[in-house]
């Protein structure tokens, strides 16, 4: 059986048509930005809800309990964002939520961070 085999690989190597791929001329992008673009990691800030839904961005307390809107977390993170802006960096903020607050909180979080037009907003555990 293995006779076979080996005659039918002959076989096949022997007759088979073998092409040389013609040259086509192309040329591969190359890479047109410069590497000195700015890598360096964004200043990040940390939003905190407690179940209180107390809110505190770095640790300092923001608005009321029941403040849907958030003014003052909204200014804040508009400020943050400015004078990040100013000097070349992206502003990231990451919210950490308490699994006993309400959801809600957190959606009012979001809304505050969109309100300050941040585009790089993560959650993280606790």
């Amino acid at each position: 059986m293995i006779d076979i085999v080996f005659m039918l690989l002959f076989y096949f190597m022997a007759t088979a048509d073998l092409e040389v791929e013609a040259d086509i001329n192309m040329r591969l992008p190359v890479n047109t930005k410069s590497t000195t673009e700015n890598t360096d990691p964004p200043n990040e800030h940390i939003v905190e809800i407690m179940p209180s839904g107390l809110i505190k961005l770095n640790g300092a307390p923001m608005d009321s309990y029941d403040s849907r809107d958030m003014p003052e977390l909204v200014n804040r993170l508009r400020m943050l964002k400015y004078s990040a802006d100013s000097v070349g960096k992206k502003t990231a903020v990451t919210i950490i939520a308490d699994g006993a607050s309400l959801h809600q909180r957190s959606i009012d979080v979001l809304n505050a961070c969109s309100k300050a037009k941040l585009k790089m907003v993560s959650f993280a555990a606790e």
